[in-house]
């Protein structure tokens, strides 16, 4: 089990952004408006039962209820009036968890939103040791939904505490047996509204149960695309990360990409491409890789490109592509990728939408890919005044340091002034950043016990967009060290490896989060574009894994030569 993920190394493209460009707000109005009438439909029909199918006496048990709750035979016009910021606090009852969804049933059958209210009723709730029936509970948690209720306000985007710790205490009181008897179509319905709550589901039980869903899957083949696709979302956002579900999610998928190619089918379904690439954000966000998946992805965006019209959203392709970079699967530009891009242009695609055309170009730009056309269309003062997002700016920030670095224009997209501008976590920091490599130290002070002085062995943020330190060592021909040339040492940029017969190496001392969790030696996207670069600047990179015994090579000798060898390994890894 994996319990974290690789924000940090793939900082851009995990949970924050995609969270945000991947929520329900990005749902169509008429698709969202026709799934939550489903949805309510779903509920409805479930509650009519109870009354043998008698909405009469349903409507009026609810009713009943409710005035005998609100004190009043009005209960629309009561609700309407309670529903404001100046008036919600003149509720003071308190409620049961039924009573709750009653009203909250009763306004959505009323075309009223409790918007306001409802921070006033979770407040009023009488806490509950026990749930007693999960269906309480689920139907809650879509309730909650239907009112547009979020884990983040909107306008302040804190956390609403409250609605959390009452979510949480609910949910684990669930019991095992509860856990198991829950429908497939409840559990397909909860892990949608807990991820458009945009809130984790913490109890382990239940998410062993929704991932053994997924696994059985891959044999059984009793899962719809929606119910995967929610499976693997809450999955994700809820930090859960596991080998076996992962395996079976690309098996499954590889395999239907098969029966397609022997059928000589060159399209998949529109839902059947957005799982797609809900299993790729899975697989990122826990670092698996996959390489037969990758390959499929692959050929999944050739077919798209290939096509005479768009047949799949823009911003799945595009996230598609971008795990594809991100885990290190592609390192070079790929042209019919290119050319969707700019059909994609061509239909406006990202007319009004700086955001994302970043996310395009900033993995573009780990590929040494840099459209100037896109470039110019996105560097334009009116977007940096609009783009002000800490994490948009660290992907501008490595767009244009990239460009600059391999590309030498005239000029660079973002001038001086802009640079000083930005928050300083962009550039890195020393104590975070050893926090997370400890083998880091290991090395730098075994280096330091095998030459004269500091003067031999430097560490530094060579490239500061990569916010990844490196220790720097200069070797002349006979692997012996040398005094790292005064100009290089205060700054650390280019390197003239034409002045000597010597090389400057770049140790680049990963941690596990910058490796696949399931090939420990295979490092992601971001290493082989920070090594590129590095070569750019004449020095050669030399890759080390947390696991590697550097430290233990007994003569200054023996650890040049192992340094030198390391770098050759590095060099066909880059290849």
């Amino acid at each position: 089990m994996f319990r974290y993920s690789i924000i940090n190394h793939c900082r851009w493209s995990v949970l924050s952004s995609l969270i945000s460009r991947h929520s329900s707000k990005n749902y169509s109005p008429t698709l969202k408006k026709n799934f939550d009438k489903k949805t309510f439909d779903y509920f409805y029909t479930r509650r009519l039962k109870i009354f043998h199918d008698n909405q009469q006496q349903m409507s009026n048990h609810i009713r009943t209820h409710l005035e005998s709750l609100l004190k009043t035979s009005s209960i629309i016009t009561n609700l309407n009036d309670l529903n404001t910021r100046n008036t919600m606090k003149n509720f003071s009852q308190t409620l049961t968890i039924e009573q709750f969804n009653d009203l909250l049933f009763f306004a959505y059958e009323h075309n009223i939103k409790l918007d306001f209210l409802i921070k006033r009723l979770i407040e009023c709730l009488i806490p509950m040791n026990k749930i007693t029936s999960s269906n309480l509970f689920i139907e809650f948690i879509n309730l909650l939904v239907l009112h547009q209720q979020k884990y983040y306000d909107y306008q302040t985007k804190n956390p609403n505490k409250i609605l959390e710790n009452l979510i949480s205490s609910f949910e684990f009181n669930l019991t095992d047996e509860q856990i198991k008897n829950i429908s497939l179509v409840d559990l397909s319905l909860l892990c949608s509204a807990m991820y458009r709550l945009q809130m984790p589901l913490k109890n382990q039980n239940l998410l062993d149960y929704i991932g053994q869903y997924l696994i059985n899957d891959e044999k059984k083949k009793i899962l719809s695309a929606v119910d995967k696709q929610n499976f693997i979302k809450i999955l994700t956002l809820s930090n859960y990360g596991n080998i076996s579900i992962a395996n079976s999610l690309t098996n499954r998928f590889n395999q239907s990409f098969e029966q397609h190619r022997k059928l000589k089918l060159n399209t998949f379904s529109y839902e059947i491409v957005r799982m797609t690439m809900r299993i790729g954000i899975y697989l990122l966000t826990f670092r698996f890789y996959s390489k037969d998946f990758f390959h499929n992805c692959l050929k999944l965006i050739e077919f798209e490109s290939n096509s005479s019209s768009t047949l799949y959203r823009a911003k799945d392709m595009i996230q598609i592509m971008n795990t594809l970079i991100y885990m290190g699967y592609i390192r070079k530009n790929n042209t019919k990728y290119m050319n969707l891009i700019y059909v994609h242009d061509k239909m406006k695609q990202f007319e009004q939408k700086p955001e994302r055309l970043v996310d395009v170009l900033a993995p573009l730009a780990m590929i040494g890919e840099f459209p100037e056309d896109l470039l110019e269309k996105l560097f334009t003062k009116e977007n940096l005044n609009q783009l002000l997002e800490s994490r948009v700016k660290e992907k501008l920030f490595f767009i244009s340091q990239s460009h600059k670095l391999l590309c030498s224009p005239q000029r660079p997209y973002l001038d001086q002034m802009y640079l000083d501008s930005l928050p300083r976590h962009l550039y890195g920091s020393w104590e975070i950043e050893k926090r997370k490599r400890p083998y880091f130290s290991l090395v730098m002070q075994r280096l330091l016990e095998c030459v004269p002085n500091r003067y031999y062995v430097k560490s530094a943020f060579t490239l500061k967009h990569f916010k990844s330190p490196d220790i720097i060592i200069h070797l002349n021909t006979n692997q012996q060290p040398q005094i790292i040339p005064n100009e290089t040492k205060k700054s650390l940029q280019s390197f003239d490896k034409n002045e000597d017969n010597g090389s400057m190496y770049a140790l680049e001392v990963l941690c596990e989060e910058e490796l696949c969790a399931n090939d420990p030696l295979r490092p992601l996207g971001l290493f082989y574009a920070k090594a590129r670069q590095l070569q750019k600047l004449n020095y050669i990179p030399v890759i080390i894994y947390p696991s590697d015994s550097l430290h233990q090579v007994k003569t200054k000798e023996e650890i040049f030569k192992w340094i030198v060898k390391r770098a050759q390994a590095t060099e066909l890894l880059l290849n």
